[in-house]
């Protein structure tokens, strides 16, 4: 029951610290697992450290005395000082004192939040990984359970109270009963400090330790569904209590205090709120009597990042495909939010760019079903909503819910608004059942009708994709490769990198069967710069697959053979929402087997244990390269003291 699992890393990075440091701060959230990994990293770089316990104490006098006995006991020059929070300003003025007193002396400072001591090394814990929860568990109830893992954050405190639960209850029960979570993890026997009885307590001792205002935004910040930004934070939370020019010191309070915990992206700096900590702050909401207010703020914030998104993607893909896929949580939260107001309709539609190009097909196609379900009256956004619901199926392979949508969106469309949409949706089922002709026609017909209307439609480029992956499929390599270069005409217009890479990875496709591997190896490395660049894991696996096939085609079949074994092990490990064309899976099976053949089969091997960035930088012959992509929408943030400030 008292086994130490996991946690090498910290072991190694916190004894690394000791090397060139005399002060460090192990911090993190309640429940964590700081006191234990503490004192285990003392165990074994100082046996005999003094181990002080800093929330037995009452008041400076009581800390500083016991502080002097167990240094004085001590067999070695290192003093642990456990949950610091408890008195962090008196620990830091007396660890401040005992440095500057004795130059041997080395400090672990274990609590909810630092020091901001001069030349302090603070260490953020956060929850056990998936295989270390997965084991953790497992030790204390005899069970491997990685949903049950995953529901709680890895978090060590909230694994042992489940393995109590789990004695007595069947997994579903439990698993259902962590909606209520707060109220379900809880054993009163447990020995030790009575806030670690309960997830509840130990949640709640955090509660105590922070402002009335980080109280506040504590409870607001729990309507977020995943990660945030400041900005976001500051639309939804802000009030006459909260003021803007106050948000960035009280957010930097909670990161402290460890309630959130920030991310460095991408994307700029996230924030997150841990399940539990989610759900206390949710019932003070409650309490308050503000959930519904900031609810409908939440909703109004990412209504308005979606519409943004859709207006920008022709100009910023790069910016967005990242965005949105940062804040898919918190706009499936505001559509659900909008189907109780009225404006879930419009929200689905409108999260096109999500749907269609962010990998999230299935989940929109339903969203878009629960928006369209009550049959409102005709007009345009149930007209658009239809069409793009068709698109999705279509894209999807659903080709009678396509059909059912687009004869509906028809019906309520008497001014023929929408005729250019569904001629493009028309030429992708047309592709998918293998009509060629009709589907070349329908497209040439979207094509002109957006620009009569003004520009085309940015998703129209997506049709020509289609279509030339049909027409690949049936070895029409000619008219394929005119209806790749009529969409990548289209992508020029609009600056489009997202469906411009997807149409360069087909024209790569189409040079390999005509036996053109100069070609479409130029083809395919600009398909995957694009996709390395907009963080398309699928689009990347498939560029490493094809540039394999194309290497082997041109003698170098070591290096071919090594790039189609990482693709192949890459595609497994993005599940069956993202499956390989027919014709690339052609390709590189062919590809395989002569580089099998020729006496590199051993090179899979290899190109097995490769991650997907380094296959990538493989491909693009830039061993060691990464290129990150620009920032995203969010307030640029730093480090300061020890607190977020922001760069206004």
């Amino acid at each position: 029951m008292s086994a130490f699992v996991g946690r090498r890393n910290e072991i190694a990075e916190i004894t690394a610290l000791f090397e060139r440091a005399r002060l460090v701060t192990l911090s993190g959230a309640g429940g964590v697992g700081k006191s234990r990994l503490g004192r285990e990293v003392a165990r074994r770089i100082a046996p005999g450290a003094a181990v002080v316990d800093v929330a037995e104490m009452d008041g400076t006098d009581a800390l500083t005395a016991a502080v002097l006995d167990a240094l004085a006991c001590s067999t070695a020059s290192l003093l642990v000082l456990d949950t610091c929070e408890a008195l962090v300003e008196r620990v830091a003025a007396l660890v401040s004192g005992l440095l500057a007193a004795d130059p041997g002396l080395r400090v672990l400072a274990i609590g909810r939040q630092s020091l901001t001591l001069p030349g302090e090394h603070l260490r953020v814990l956060t929850g056990l990984p998936a295989d270390e929860a997965c084991s953790l568990l497992a030790n204390l109830s005899g069970a491997w359970l990685p949903e049950v893992c995953d529901r709680l954050d890895g978090l060590p405190l909230a694994i042992e109270l489940a393995a109590v639960r789990l004695r007595t209850m069947p997994v579903a029960e439990f698993l259902a009963g962590l909606d209520d979570r707060l109220g379900l993890l809880v054993d009163e026997s447990r020995d030790g400090a009575s806030r670690h009885r309960a997830l509840a307590t130990c949640v709640g001792w955090s509660h105590q330790l922070c402002t009335a205002q980080e109280r506040l935004l504590w409870a607001r910040a729990s309507i977020f569904a995943g990660e945030f930004d400041l900005e976001a934070v500051t639309y939804v939370c802000q009030d006459a209590m909260l003021d803007v020019d106050d948000m960035v010191d009280v957010v930097a309070g909670l990161v402290d205090k460890s309630v959130l915990t920030r991310r460095q992206t991408p994307a700029g700096v996230r924030f997150r709120i841990s399940e539990a900590a989610r759900a206390f702050g949710a019932g003070w909401l409650a309490l308050l009597g503000q959930d519904r207010d900031v609810r409908l703020r939440h909703h109004d914030f990412y209504l308005r990042l979606a519409q943004r998104a859709e207006f920008e993607w022709p100009r910023r893909q790069v910016w967005w495909s990242r965005g949105l896929r940062l804040e898919a949580g918190n706009l499936l939260l505001a559509l659900e939010t909008g189907l109780e107001t009225g404006s879930g309709l419009d929200l689905a539609a409108t999260l096109w760019p999500l749907w269609v190009c962010c990998g999230m097909r299935e989940e929109g196609g339903r969203w878009l079903d629960r928006a369209l379900a009550p049959r409102g009256e005709p007009g345009p956004v149930r007209t658009r909503a239809l069409w793009v619901r068709a698109w999705v199926a279509a894209l999807g392979g659903d080709l009678a819910t396509a059909e059912e949508r687009l004869a509906e969106c028809r019906e309520g469309d008497p001014g023929d608004q929408a005729a250019a949409y569904r001629a493009q949706v028309r030429a992708q089922i047309a592709a998918e059942r293998g009509q060629v002709s009709p589907a070349v026609a329908l497209l040439r017909d979207a094509r002109d009708r957006h620009r009569r209307a003004g520009a085309a439609f940015p998703g129209l480029p997506v049709g020509h994709a289609a279509v030339a992956e049909c027409l690949l499929d049936l070895g029409a390599l000619d008219a394929a490769c005119e209806v790749l270069a009529d969409g990548l005409e289209l992508c020029e217009e609009g600056e489009q990198p997202w469906i411009r890479s997807r149409l360069l990875h087909l024209r790569a496709q189409a040079g390999c069967l005509r036996g053109e591997p100069a070609g479409a190896v130029r083809h395919a490395r600009e398909a995957l710069r694009i996709a390395r660049l907009l963080g398309d894991r699928a689009a990347q696996v498939a560029g490493v697959e094809i540039l394999g096939a194309l290497a082997v085609a041109e003698g170098r079949r070591e290096e071919g053979a090594t790039l189609l074994a990482a693709a192949r092990g890459a595609w497994g490990t993005l599940g069956d929402g993202h499956p390989r064309s027919p014709v690339l899976s052609s390709i590189a099976g062919s590809a395989a087997a002569d580089a099998e053949r020729a006496g590199f089969g051993g090179s899979a091997g290899c190109g097995g244990r490769f991650d997907l960035e380094t296959a990538v930088d493989l491909a693009l012959g830039e061993p060691g390269e990464r290129r990150g992509p620009p920032g995203v929408p969010g307030f640029p943030l730093r480090d300061l003291g020890g607190a977020i400030r922001a760069e206004w």
